[in-house]
């Protein structure tokens, strides 16, 4: 498995080599499988090797069963090991999401709190099966057939060309020790379903169900890859200053109207349109307003094509913040500085904490302009606030506080801070922002 390994790494160009390398520890067959041969290949691509474990608050005993054997495991290997721990059920309900999204949400929020590195998680060419099949029943396109990318942004699975058997029998070789989720057994949940009822039919069928899946994804990502070529192109071609040419839109070929479309609504307003909205957007392109989303609106006035043309109105203020505090509409906020290691790395990943040395001149606190961008940490791209509300739908957004140096944008309420003001093993003080209420 090692050797496929190797070839998958080198085939998507994951850029390990010389890399800090963080993988992401559950302590099942998969994930233990990945420690192990990033472990032997270590060496070969002078790998910085660590892990990290999220302790969901869910599974009780068992989580804290599951922590502590990773905890040996590492400790046995000399790997250094991020510890995560959170109450997914509260935070769910908090922010109104399933257990299931908000876990992958917090998963994604420790890693970018990781600093600086490549983040490997154990997905396997089996989980691309079960994707590419639940995608499906969704009636996904061709990007729902590419299933699971083998890179994504910092995100890299050099597991991803091999199968569950392959990694179990990989584990009994090597005499790899696992633990086992007793919920992967659960039918009640779509992936579990097909895992256990459908996958084992289909390999009836053809026992090498798997390898084909995987010939289909190459081709599927080969398509993709030159379509995305052309909508970009397409997308850049109609690109104003204040919105999109929707002359320039309309007289695409159909298949990359609609993916032109599909990229403008996503980018603008946050939200992934579905072909009925799609094709709502593409009916008003000759001129007209309809709303497809939630209260996404697509509107096309005088051949230019606007996502949410309405700005929301509101007072600019803004208030001196050189001391690291302020007292202004009713509220109060402080901002204080401690060594980095003072402080809990639980406390990385809240949204009120950043890189002290990141701070250039002098500070304000105010609220969002016209134009506002910023790269959020753990982004692989700079956006406009108005696009990062709308994919984050925080309430008050007019009002809502950010913290400006000279530079730019270094954190903003409910979002976060900017990614060259993040935690990473470099940062030697850290800026708490607190107290921040109502008087």
């Amino acid at each position: 498995m090692i050797c496929k390994v190797r070839k998958t790494i080198e085939r998507y160009n994951m850029a390990l080599r010389g890399a800090r390398v963080v993988v992401a520890l559950s302590g099942g067959a998969d994930s233990m499988a990945l420690l192990y041969s990033l472990y032997s290949l270590r060496d070969e691509y002078d790998i910085h090797l660590e892990a990290c474990h999220i302790n969901h608050g869910i599974r009780g005993e068992d989580a804290k069963r599951d922590e502590c054997f990773v905890k040996a495991e590492c400790e046995k290997l000399g790997v250094k090991l991020h510890i995560f721990s959170y109450d997914v059920p509260a935070v769910a309900k908090e922010r109104k999401l399933g257990l299931e999204e908000c876990g992958r949400q917090m998963r994604y929020e420790a890693f970018s709190s990781l600093g600086d590195c490549l983040v490997a998680t154990a997905h396997t060419l089996s989980d691309r099966c079960e994707t590419l099949i639940l995608n499906e029943t969704r009636g996904a396109s061709l990007k729902g057939i590419c299933s699971i990318p083998a890179v994504r942004g910092n995100i890299i699975r050099p597991l991803i060309d091999c199968t569950r058997d392959e990694i179990e029998e990989y584990c009994a070789r090597n005499s790899i020790s696992y633990v086992t989720d007793k919920t992967n057994f659960d039918d009640l949940y779509s992936r579990n379903r097909i895992r256990l009822n459908v996958i084992p039919e289909l390999k009836k069928i053809n026992p090498s169900f798997e390898k084909a899946i995987s010939r289909l994804i190459s081709s599927a990502d080969e398509a993709q890859e030159y379509l995305q070529e052309e909508t970009l192109k397409a997308l850049n071609g109609a690109r104003l200053e204040n919105g999109y040419n929707a002359d320039a839109i309309k007289a695409q070929h159909l298949l990359i109207r609609k993916r032109v479309l599909a990229e403008i609504i996503e980018s603008e307003a946050g939200v992934k349109p579905e072909l009925i909205h799609l094709e709502l957007a593409e009916g008003i392109l000759d001129g007209g307003t309809v709303q497809i989303i939630g209260e996404t609106v697509i509107a096309v006035k005088g051949s230019v094509l606007y996502v949410n043309p309405e700005a929301e109105e509101s007072d600019e203020w803004e208030y001196d913040f050189s001391d690291f505090e302020a007292s202004f509409k009713g509220r109060k906020i402080k901002a204080t500085v401690f060594n980095k290691n003072d402080v809990s790395p639980k406390q990385f990943v809240h949204n009120k904490v950043l890189d002290y040395d990141a701070v250039v001149g002098k500070c304000i606190i105010r609220n969002r302009r016209a134009g506002d961008k910023m790269r959020l940490a753990g982004s692989s791209c700079t956006k406009t606030l108005k696009k990062l509300f709308n994919e984050k739908k925080p309430e008050g957004r007019n009002n809502l506080m950010i913290l400006s140096d000279e530079e730019g944008i270094l954190w903003v309420e409910k979002l976060g801070c900017a990614d060259r003001a993040k935690i990473t093993e470099k940062t030697k003080k850290i800026i708490v922002i607190e107290d921040i209420a109502d008087n």
